[in-house]
């Protein structure tokens, strides 16, 4: 599974929960929650990013709440997040839901806002095809990538579960 987009840099640590969504839009529709994503950060934000785009991050980002901000980045058609670091919650929901998340620490020094890279989520390989680079990042487990690729964890259960099945005859 490779993944090439658009870099958005927000190099900033500790990006929390409620600067990816505010608190006071979890109300909304998703899709007007996406609207005002990172807002606090950079207000044309939402309005710029195209999908298939992928956010590189500085440490811990998705810290604090367990509220599911990760569906804002989806509804803007976010293809992965890289970052230094992930917050534990963030890390696990976001591929529960099917989103790509990748950690790489030295991915700030390595990419600018505007350069196009691939993510190769099988290897962790990162290639920065703006300038001709590439570096390795974490490599997922096979299992949290294939979560990722069929839709998240209530379609990876199913799979397992039919595959199960089927290997019982």
């Amino acid at each position: 599974m490779k993944v090439t987009g658009t870099v958005w840099k927000f190099p900033q640590d500790d990006i929390n929960t409620d600067q990816i969504r505010r608190k006071n839009y979890a109300h909304l529709p998703i899709k007007e929650q996406a609207l005002r994503c990172l807002e606090t950060l950079d207000p044309s934000f939402a309005a710029k990013v195209k999908p298939g785009d992928l956010l590189v991050v500085g440490r811990n980002f998705g810290c604090g709440s367990s509220t599911p901000v990760h569906l804002t980045l989806q509804a803007l058609g976010i293809a992965a997040v890289v970052a230094e670091s992930f917050g534990r919650i963030f890390f696990r929901s976001s591929i529960s839901a099917g989103l790509l998340v990748n950690a790489c620490p030295g991915i700030l020094d390595f990419t600018s806002t505007g350069d196009r890279i691939e993510l190769d989520a099988v290897t962790g390989r990162i290639s920065n095809l703006t300038t001709g680079k590439s570096m390795d990042g974490d490599r997922l487990p096979d299992f949290l990538r294939e979560m990722i690729e069929v839709g998240g964890e209530i379609p990876y259960i199913k799979a397992q579960l039919k595959r199960d099945a089927a290997a019982r005859g």
